[in-house]
């Protein structure tokens, strides 16, 4: 960043990134000179204008652990109360009453004791299981259960 370094009467001396030091008129600079001033500088072949360097003032007290040195921070908020499920797989967020269970195994009890809510008590939902259990009459479970994709892992939400 250019910085002003000394300024000689009408002669104001400019530090350049690259270790340079560029001479401008004091006419060129559209603000006050001070040494230490940040600058910006534009050239065209007959003319240059120096320009002060904006810095932005609102920056906020460092913690005391920035100061001395530890410049990593981690925020680790884990709210995923999805504990036991196969990697990649998780819950619908608008049904938190499911379940993961095997595809298989679940068809299997759906299609043999599906009329008795086996595979609901298999999927530790009693309150289905029971109402399957007094309404025996339906092969429903079963159609469904087919219907519902498996992941990686041959398990399905139900």
């Amino acid at each position: 960043m250019a910085k002003i370094i000394k300024i000689d009467g009408d002669i104001i001396f400019i530090g350049m990134d690259d270790g340079g030091i560029k001479e401008v008129r004091r006419e060129d600079i559209n603000f006050e000179p001070q040494l230490g001033n940040k600058v910006e500088i534009f050239e065209t072949e007959s003319s240059t204008i120096v320009s002060q360097k904006e810095e932005v003032q609102d920056k906020k007290e460092e913690p005391q652990d920035k100061k001395e040195g530890k410049d990593i921070y981690i925020n680790v908020n884990n709210t995923n109360q999805n504990t036991g499920l196969p990697n990649g797989y998780t819950y619908p967020s608008s049904n938190n009453t499911t379940t993961v269970v095997n595809k298989i195994a679940y068809c299997l009890l759906a299609f043999f004791l599906g009329g008795l809510g086996a595979h609901k008590f298999y999927a530790k939902q009693t309150g289905k299981g029971a109402v399957y259990l007094i309404f025996c009459w339906t092969s429903i479970p079963f159609i469904i259960a087919l219907c519902k994709k498996a992941d990686a892992n041959g398990n399905i939400l139900v």
